[in-house]
């Protein structure tokens, strides 16, 4: 069948190599028709995007031009190509139903048409049918809602979380000097700034201030070639930490209460509690299925990272009795939590008190799903996740890319019954007629059509298979209503339809308390360009109350 991969992220650059695979070896001119295409749309969205995501710091660094690729370069790509092959392989295991979708771009953009349609259907329904005397919500915002505990807005910006969010960002800086002079006015002296080039590991600085006592690490998100082919290396491996001479030692998530860890006297048995479930580890397990489960590329990270900084950070934890922060945006956040867990199982002794969770803490903004279900949620006790709206790294794993894989041929079966599949000149004009429709034209799928594919897909795929990962820790997601809460909204939807270049009020904020393992993160939300831009540290800013200056 062909390959399912689409948006992958830490997967979005798998999606990308391997329809760039389909292209080069299907050569009929609908192929490479669409795929013309889809690249014109993306030069021209490029071109079209708004002064405030072009100055993003995370975007521009990305963005950097290379002047050459070097051989360890190519060499460690065809090992990445390697390991998204494995990926491709676990998505076909869970493909049931055997998803063929011949022409996966034709049905990868009228899905992206149709995700913007239902989304204007729900405003208007809403719009029309509810009186304007009561409160506006449509399915999306009743799922978010409905997803967790309520926060207010301002707890969510707190001078902690805030704080988190600027040092997570200034891990960008390349130049020492300016990095040196902003941590120097937090009041932080900076011991470490590391710059590398290689896969397997990012980029990042340790910072100390004596007056606060703490420690912070900060951890950049992609930002080069190299950050890329890390992100692809997305399956999910045993979580095991080879700091002593290759010698491999077993890591357990240890958490607090209510998710309890019992050892058992005597035995080499660890206990998680994790809500009703008790879920057991053994330390001798042949297939490795009792192991935690983690991002492999952000695995090799976090490991690199723990024997340059490992040194520092156990002088200022064990002897000095200093709090260490790890943070960071997308990789570098992913790479923080794993960084975090790998530190915890080294001096477990640390954690047997109440106050455990103050020791070391994890700020992660926007990262990739990096950890197995139920370690996902025991990891609440030491991680705190920020998610933005539609944040499309923070969603995607290989669960979501067989919802999407559904999602995808439902579409491609509706291209076909309405003659609109582009394998001729005449049904390919049909086709770019139906795009040229844009928002206001029929849906190609209901609504409860695709909530039913999206719901059917999930009943067949079992989450605590080894292969799943999941956003880490207590999870505060962000999110913008698709109706404001304004009772002057009219049935016109693009006037309380919310886009990405829209300066938001205070009432246009949200957010809730949950769980990676939440079903609002168990499907892509595609939103249009918000997709990509909610993705952005200037978004994190904006959704944190704070103005953007890098």
């Amino acid at each position: 069948m062909p390959g399912p991969a689409i948006l992958a992220g830490p997967g979005a650059i798998a999606a990308a190599k391997h329809l760039a695979f389909q292209v080069a070896t299907s050569v009929d001119a609908t192929t490479v028709g669409s795929a013309a295409l889809a690249v014109f749309l993306l030069y021209w969205c490029f071109h079209k995007l708004p002064d405030w995501i072009k100055k993003d710091i995370s975007f521009r660094n990305l963005l950097r031009n290379r002047q050459e690729i070097s051989k360890e370069e190519i060499t460690g790509l065809v090992s990445v190509l390697e390991k998204i092959q494995h990926m491709m392989e676990s998505i076909q295991e869970m493909d049931h139903a055997h998803t063929e979708i011949p022409q996966l771009h034709a049905a990868l953009l009228a899905f992206i048409q149709v995700s913007g349609q239902l989304k204007l259907e729900q405003i208007k329904a809403v719009n029309r049918v509810e009186s304007t005397r009561k409160r506006k919500i449509t399915m999306r915002d009743s799922v978010y809602q409905s997803s967790g505990r309520t926060v207010p807005i301002s707890k969510l910006r707190s001078d902690e979380n805030q704080t988190a969010l600027t040092l997570s960002t200034w891990a960008y800086y390349e130049d020492s000097m300016i990095l040196t002079e902003k941590l120097l006015d937090m009041g932080y002296t900076l011991l470490r700034h590391h710059l590398v080039a290689q896969p397997g590991t990012v980029a990042h600085y340790i910072a100390v201030s004596p007056s606060q006592r703490q420690v912070v690490v900060g951890m950049r998100g992609t930002s080069s070639l190299e950050d890329i082919m890390t992100d692809c290396c997305g399956r999910a491996v045993a979580l095991i930490d080879d700091e002593n001479m290759g010698d491999k030692v077993r890591v357990e998530v240890k958490a607090a209460v209510p998710i309890q860890v019992l050892a058992q006297a005597g035995s080499d048995i660890i206990e998680i509690v994790s809500g009703h479930e008790r879920i057991v580890f053994e330390d001798h397990d042949e297939d490795g299925d009792n192991y935690i489960r983690c991002h492999e590329g952000i695995l090799h990270s976090a490991r690199h990272v723990m024997v340059e900084i490992g040194p520092f950070l156990r002088d200022y934890l064990m002897e000095c009795q200093y709090r260490v922060v790890f943070c960071g945006h997308s990789l570098g956040a992913g790479t923080a939590v794993v960084a975090a867990t790998l530190l915890r199982s080294r001096y477990p002794q640390l954690f047997l008190n109440d106050d455990h969770h103050r020791r070391i803490h994890v700020y992660a903004f926007a990262p990739p799903p990096v950890l197995d279900y139920d370690s996902a949620i025991a990891a609440s006790s030491f991680c705190t996740t920020f998610v933005y709206n539609a944040d499309l790294v923070s969603r995607l794993n290989i669960s979501n890319l067989v919802v999407a894989l559904a999602c995808l041929q439902k579409v491609q079966c509706k291209l076909i019954e309405e003659d609109l599949n582009p394998t001729n000149p005449v049904t390919t004009m049909k086709f770019f007629n139906k795009l040229r429709e844009g928002l206001q034209g029929r849906p190609l799928i209901s609504l409860s059509e695709f909530h039913d594919t999206i719901s059917n897909t999930h009943a067949d795929l079992a989450l605590r298979r080894p292969e799943h990962l999941f956003l880490p820790g207590r999870v505060l997601l962000i999110y913008n209503p698709w109706i404001g809460d304004n009772e002057d909204d009219d049935d016109d939807s693009s006037s309380s339809t919310i886009n990405c270049t829209q300066k938001l009020g205070p009432s246009d904020w949200k957010c809730v308390e949950t769980v990676g393992t939440s079903s609002v993160f168990q499907s892509l939300e595609i939103d249009g360009l918000r997709c990509f831009t909610d993705h952005l540290t200037s978004s994190y800013f904006e959704a944190m109350g704070m103005d953007y200056q890098f």
